[in-house]
């Protein structure tokens, strides 16, 4: 594959109402995940959910202990 044919890349390309932005600060807070990591775990439960996905992850995907998520 070409660079010119590559698919697009996903990043900066989403974006969220203020509301679904506050939410997914407030789930980042409680579970103490960095924005990207809880973005991927939620998208990942709404495949799950729709079947695209039929398997739990082998393991759960938390911060490491220390790690700061982003905003906090």
């Amino acid at each position: 594959m070409s660079e010119d044919s590559a698919p697009p890349k996903l990043a900066g390309i989403l974006t969220f109402p203020p509301e679904v932005v506050a939410a997914l600060d407030e789930h980042c807070a409680v579970e103490r995940l960095p924005r990207d990591r809880a973005i991927c775990e939620i998208v990942a439960e709404y495949l799950r959910f729709k079947g695209y996905l039929r398997t739990r992850p082998a393991h759960e995907h938390r911060s490491p202990q220390g790690e700061k998520p982003e905003g906090v």
